[in-house]
């Protein structure tokens, strides 16, 4: 049974062509995984899916008496919520009261959230996110849309959401850069291509080989028009002439093949060697430790990072993991314990979470700043193994082309914004790179 039909739909942001005649439906049972380079609409589709935003042309249908529910990149609260009361909110019309309130603590707890009356809007980004996932799992509902539900979920909870949506009856959208979650929950994966929708029935694995099919096929056929085209070249430079119907035609089907777009490849980001150099002595942690309240983070902590180490923080959330992060570059102080840094290293930090409020520190993105000037507030020009290259240049390299880079930061997908942000940090030219996300993130600015 068809839920849920778009139809031939236009639809721009700003400047930018999204979806040029582009059509899209979703089936009872479907598990669907939308997948797009940052910036191709993935975020749009589901809010016209759920009604939030209209296309400029096309149609959208959805089936009679059907319950959507929308979990947004960025979700929003009533003022003054608490946990439980955000989690509640909207639920309580399908549920017995106590009964919904036992089960919505049973999945706060599984997302590692055990203070059900602390003010949501005192809260971290990521705790927020999943609130606002078990607020959206909470409810009985026919269709699943979901933004990046995986983001802020340790291991342990990607699991057990991953096991939940396997198990759920109705039909599921989403968008999600984690490609193990992707390829173990979805039937079928819709790839959004420059305007074009591309529907594949399969999970992730047997996308990569289907498309890859598709492109070389794509390009077999480009091979075989330009063949055709050289042929048809030389015959036009013989001097043909349109004095009989046979010719007429002949030059016709060259002027079409003129006009014919070739298939068109997706731009890579270019991360050239940003650095300044590092001498023998890099960052040696001296018996840290790290207490909030009752609650030991981290204790009696040692460690030498050498030059060249590639090392990962993995652990349940709020085990301790950006605290150390932070201690390591300066950002907090540990209650014990002293952190030695060689008077050649240059850190950079990056974190998933940006917000728009002033207070957010290095997370802030001004909404109306323009592009260019937030990656030259941090630096006009930095050294690269090409030389010295510029801001302009540099967010070239990151797929922010010259038109864009005077768009305000507000018109940016969050995709762009991770991605903007990433550049950000490089053009402090650091030599000890410290990433606080998981790993579908670092993926979204990939």
């Amino acid at each position: 049974m068809n839920l849920i039909n778009i139809e031939n739909i236009t639809k721009s942001y700003t400047d930018t062509l999204l979806f040029d005649d582009a059509s899209f439906s979703v089936n009872e049972g479907e598990k669907v995984g939308i997948i797009g380079i940052n910036g191709t609409g993935k975020t749009t589709l589901l809010k016209m899916l759920v009604g939030i935003e209209t296309p400029e042309k096309g149609k959208i249908t959805r089936a009679n008496n059907m319950v959507i529910r929308y979990l947004p990149q960025n979700p929003v609260f009533a003022e003054n919520a608490t946990v439980l009361e955000a989690v509640m909110d909207g639920n309580l019309n399908t549920h017995n009261e106590w009964s919904l309130e036992s089960e919505a603590k049973s999945m706060l707890q599984k997302l590692g959230i055990t203070e059900y009356d602390a003010k949501v809007a005192v809260l971290s980004g990521g705790q927020r996110k999943r609130i606002a996932l078990a607020n959206t799992l909470l409810a009985t509902a026919d269709v699943l849309v979901l933004d990046e539900p995986t983001n802020h979920l340790d291991s342990s909870m990607a699991d057990w959401l991953e096991e939940y949506l396997k198990n759920f009856r109705g039909a599921l959208v989403m968008i999600t850069h984690d490609r193990y979650f992707l390829d173990s929950v979805s039937n079928r994966i819709v790839e959004i291509d420059k305007g074009k929708t591309y529907s594949y029935q399969t999970n992730y694995s047997g996308f990569l080989q289907l498309k890859a099919q598709r492109e070389e096929m794509a390009l077999a056929t480009e091979r075989k028009r330009q063949s055709i085209l050289r042929v048809e070249l030389e015959w036009m430079q013989r001097g043909a002439r349109a004095r009989s119907t046979k010719q007429k035609a002949h030059i016709q089907r060259y002027e079409e093949l003129v006009t014919q777009k070739g298939p068109v490849s997706d731009a890579q980001l270019d991360i050239s060697s940003v650095s300044t150099r590092m001498g023998r002595t890099t960052i040696e942690l001296q018996d840290i430790c790290k207490s909030y309240g009752d609650k030991n983070l981290i204790s009696h902590f040692d460690y030498i990072f050498l030059k060249g180490d590639r090392i990962g923080f993995i652990g349940e959330n709020g085990c301790g993991k950006s605290t150390l992060m932070k201690i390591i570059c300066g950002m907090e102080q540990p209650d014990s314990g002293e952190v030695l840094t060689g008077q050649t290293i240059k850190i950079g930090y990056y974190a998933q979470e940006i917000r728009n409020d002033k207070d957010a520190g290095l997370a802030y993105m001004d909404p109306n700043m323009r592009v260019i000037d937030y990656i030259r507030n941090t630096a006009e020009y930095v050294q690269t193994v090409d030389g010295s290259v510029s801001a302009s240049v540099m967010l070239e390299r990151f797929l922010f082309p010259a038109d864009k880079q005077y768009s305000p930061l507000g018109k940016l997908s969050g995709g762009e914004k991770r991605r903007l942000n990433l550049l950000r940090v490089l053009m402090e030219a650091p030599n000890v790179l410290i990433l606080d996300v998981n790993c579908s993130t670092l993926l979204g600015c990939a």
